[in-house]
């Protein structure tokens, strides 16, 4: 009777933490809607970020009405120690003839079954600089993203203009 019980035990503590855990979310496909561009890139794999190796896997700078197909895992973080090599960068120039071009940030990542992302920078630069986030960036608390935010299987990545003047994303399922 008593291993019956501790195997029911078993069987509910291992059905709880699979609950829990995502699949892999693989980004086969950014479209830019907006009027902006925008940059997707992911960083992971810490030993080789540690070593002064770039380990990044980009769109590039991705104009206005265009898009991008590809490969990009989003990176798993479930705290700021792994959100310091395992993070996606969203990046939305907003291009200037008057002024030096702002750049919108958000740190995008996965945990458990959710992908979160939320603004962290808001500057000034170039679109050649490749931005790398920092742990102190890093949200507990980060709204999922907009669209499908449950982690596991193929997305999309849409960008596209709000009323308000702003860019917007969000992640739906690839291949509908």
């Amino acid at each position: 009777m008593t291993r019956k019980i501790i195997t029911a035990l078993l069987f509910i503590v291992c059905s709880c933490s699979a609950a829990l855990a995502g699949g892999v979310t693989n980004i086969k496909e950014v479209v830019n809607k907006s009027s902006k561009a925008v940059r997707v890139s992911a960083w992971d794999n810490k030993t080789l970020l540690e070593n002064g190796h770039r380990n990044l896997i980009s769109t590039s700078v991705i104009a206005a009405g265009a898009d991008w197909r590809g490969d990009m895992w989003v990176p798993w973080a479930d705290n700021k120690k792994q959100f310091r090599s395992h993070f996606i960068s969203i990046e939305i120039f907003e291009a200037s003839p008057t002024r030096p071009s702002r750049v919108l940030v958000f740190g995008a990542y996965q945990t458990g079954e959710e992908i979160r992302s939320s603004l962290v920078r808001d500057r000034t630069s170039n679109q050649g600089e490749e931005v790398y986030l920092i742990e102190d960036e890093y949200a507990a608390n980060a709204p999922r993203v907009d669209g499908e935010w449950r982690s596991g299987g193929d997305r999309r990545v849409i960008f596209f203009d709000k009323p308000d003047g702003s860019v917007g994303f969000k992640f739906e399922k690839y291949g509908r």
